[in-house]
């Protein structure tokens, strides 16, 4: 057995990929404030066996509507590799939390996946066009 497809799964069941989180918070709390909520936000991930890389805080932004009757918010970003289990319990977490006014989970793909995907999907289209004349001329 391989060791580290041991070590994934005790780290809550899965390989680990990379997302990156974005989540606007509550403009009334302060610097504390949102770092409590940056701080549990992490525990979540690393509870689960994920760890998070990279935590960006773009500071107090306008709004392009209003969520939640609030018309600014603290926007806070991350990059973290995590299972599946631990990016669930983090969208749970955002979801249930208080001061979160809206949040965006993103999986990152990597460059070899989306060539390979491009290759599929644009070939894809073409043959399904060129049988679709043709079934369409025999049962006329």
């Amino acid at each position: 057995m391989d060791v580290s497809l041991g070590t994934a799964r005790e780290n809550g069941g899965g390989r680990l990929r990379s997302y990156e989180v974005i989540f606007i918070l509550d403009p009334a709390l302060g610097d504390e404030g949102v770092d409590a909520a940056i701080a549990a936000a992490s525990s979540v991930v690393a509870k689960e066996g994920g760890e998070v890389a990279e935590v960006q805080k773009w500071g107090k932004k306008r709004l392009a509507y209003a969520i939640k009757k609030r018309r600014e918010g603290h926007y806070v970003f991350f990059r973290l590799q995590a299972p599946v289990k631990a990016v669930a319990e983090l969208k749970r977490h955002l979801n249930i939390a208080e001061p979160v006014l809206k949040h965006l989970t993103v999986l990152m793909e990597t460059s070899q996946r989306r060539v390979g995907r491009a290759k599929k999907t644009s070939a894809a289209p073409q043959e399904s066009e060129a049988l679709r004349p043709t079934a369409e001329i025999q049962e006329a």
